[in-house]
């Protein structure tokens, strides 16, 4: 009898703990979809109307050449294709839904349940933007078959994980300021190179690609 009482409590407890994983399980995983949902940026205005344009003023069958982060909104309004639609595992530090230090389990999320990117494919948007030359960035546009390229007013604010999923060395392309305390509100002066990166995200005109669109926030050129 203590023997049979013995084992119902084992096998009551086993169920228990699974019970609990489960759940939690369960909890991340709707946590983790919400991450992953439209709604931040659908509340920024200008980025939206861009994606509009897209969808209303370019082919059907147009790819889009853009950093990973505006995949789903190229992807879901502007109804266009993506080079790529996720981060890479060599710069999954750089997400910021995994480093969040006030949620460590984020990373047992994104281990389980995280689409990560082609290393080879997140290296080639990467070195597309960081390319000095026009002629190798179109390169890289036409393996891919882009036809436009989107980028942000304020994605010199990326420039970071860019360099690195490139394969570069930052201070190479960045002079460090030697204050950071009260944060860097223009990285501009640091630069130290002139990529098609930090071109485009100035809103500069560039050989071999027109500006298709600029609202301020939002700019996207078409491959001449």
């Amino acid at each position: 009898m203590k023997t049979q009482k013995s084992m119902r409590n084992r096998t009551n407890g086993i169920a228990a703990i699974i019970l609990v994983f489960v759940a939690a399980l369960a909890g991340m995983r709707f946590e983790f979809d919400g991450m992953q949902s439209l709604d931040w940026f659908m509340s920024d205005s200008k980025a939206v109307e861009g994606y509009q344009w897209l969808a209303n003023n370019t082919e059907r069958d147009a790819t889009v050449l853009a950093w990973w982060d505006y995949a789903d909104g190229i992807e879901k309004i502007g109804q266009r294709g993506v080079v790529i639609n996720e981060a890479s595992r060599k710069i999954e530090n750089t997400i910021a839904g995994y480093v969040d230090p006030g949620k460590p389990w984020h990373k047992i999320e994104y281990a389980l349940w995280y689409p990560f990117e082609s290393d080879e494919k997140v290296r080639d948007v990467a070195g597309f933007f960081m390319s000095e030359n026009v002629t190798s960035a179109k390169e890289i546009a036409r393996k891919y078959g882009a036809n436009y390229v989107l980028v942000m007013s304020d994605d010199l604010g990326k420039y970071y994980p860019v360099v690195i999923a490139a394969g570069g060395n930052f201070n190479d392309y960045m002079r460090i300021p030697t204050n950071l305390s009260s944060g860097i509100p223009d990285i501009r002066p640091y630069l130290k190179k002139e990529t098609v990166f930090t071109r485009m995200v100035n809103g500069d005109k560039i050989d071999g690609f027109s500006k298709a669109f600029d609202n301020g926030r939002m700019r996207i050129y078409k491959l001449a």
